[in-house]
């Protein structure tokens, strides 16, 4: 009887362990199945060549009205008919949100934003930079696999969340 209930126990014991991340509670959790390391440095590898060739890519600018208060321009950057990079600039009244997404064979694996926040106004005289965040996404097979938040006070985003983001940035670009 004791041995069936050790069984048991253990048989117990190895399912909730092997099922921590179903049951967790943080909906953005970060992807450790997968060898991140290795995925990383070919994700650093991908947009810096990225990076390097975007004077050979064509590019396309459009104006993206409504997407802030202040009105921004998105620019998108392409090889051979294959989105490579977004480019976005949103303007607010007291500040700007700079983002970079970064494709590969159609698939998001990076997101770089950084938002920054003025003291006032900007069409006021002598406005000042407040604060600044910056956020690094890295994304593997749709699951983001590690973020990097400097400082460390913004939320962290879902990969769900970010295609969401970047779905009206896609309108604007495909608009003709």
């Amino acid at each position: 009887m004791k041995s069936s209930l050790k069984r048991y126990l253990i048989l117990l014991i190895a399912i909730i362990c092997s099922s921590h991340n179903t049951f967790s509670a943080d909906k953005n959790s970060v992807d450790t199945t997968i060898d991140s390391v290795t995925v990383i440095k070919k994700i650093k590898s991908d947009f810096t060549l990225i990076n390097n060739q975007l004077k050979f890519y064509k590019k396309k600018t459009k104006d993206a009205f409504g997407m802030s208060a202040e009105g921004g321009v998105v620019t998108g950057y392409y090889n051979k008919g294959a989105l490579k990079k977004i480019h976005c600039v949103f303007y607010g009244e007291t500040g700007n949100t700079v983002a970079d997404y970064y494709f590969k064979n159609k698939n998001l694996f990076f997101l770089y934003k950084k938002e920054t926040v003025y003291d006032k106004p900007i069409y006021l005289k002598d406005f000042k930079i407040k604060n600044s965040v910056e956020n690094r996404y890295y994304l593997s097979v749709n699951k983001v696999i590690k973020v990097i938040i400097k400082p460390n006070t913004s939320l962290v985003l879902s990969y769900e969340e970010i295609k969401a983001e970047l779905k009206p940035i896609l309108d604007v670009l495909n608009e003709k």
